[in-house]
């Protein structure tokens, strides 16, 4: 069951991959609907939107998905991979969710769905990524290094 909704949540990111914003701050049908799932409306959309594939494809997702942060909790057992404190980034795996640091929230700032492993890194779908022009769902290709945090919520 658990590799049938990975593969679910992996084929709804690249559905999604063409979303846009529509005015470059934090809006637009399809980022609303996001926003829907979580209650977090014009805001940093990137945990509403994981929340939504999580919703679509029958998996949980944290209480306040909508903040990034939310999805890496260091006393939940979820969280399986801390930069410096527990784990390892060569854990992750497709369906994982990487969490990036903010050094100016002090804190996980966005949060990203991994896709696939590469030599490197890994390939992730993101929300709320680009300039204005450009801000959407994006396909993004990280290294070890950007990772500051791992959990898994595919069950």
């Amino acid at each position: 069951m658990q590799a049938g909704r990975v593969a679910c949540l992996l084929e709804w990111y690249e559905a999604q991959r063409d979303v846009r914003e529509a005015t470059g701050h934090n809006d637009g049908r399809q980022v609303e609907a996001y926003q829907r799932v979580t209650g977090n409306y014009h805001t940093e959309w990137c945990g509403s939107y994981q929340a939504a594939g999580h919703q679509h494809c029958g998996m949980p997702f944290p209480a306040g998905a909508g903040l990034a942060a939310n999805w890496y909790l260091p006393g939940s057992p979820r969280t399986f991979y801390i930069q410096g404190v527990r784990g390892s980034v060569d854990d992750l795996q497709p369906g994982h969710n990487a969490g990036i640091w903010s050094p100016s929230k002090h804190r996980v700032g966005h949060t990203t769905g991994v896709v696939a492993r590469t030599r490197n890194g890994f390939i992730t779908s993101e929300g709320n990524t680009g300039s204005r022009a450009t801000a959407g769902v994006h396909r993004l290709s990280r290294s070890k290094g950007e990772i500051y945090a791992g959990s898994d919520w595919t069950h």
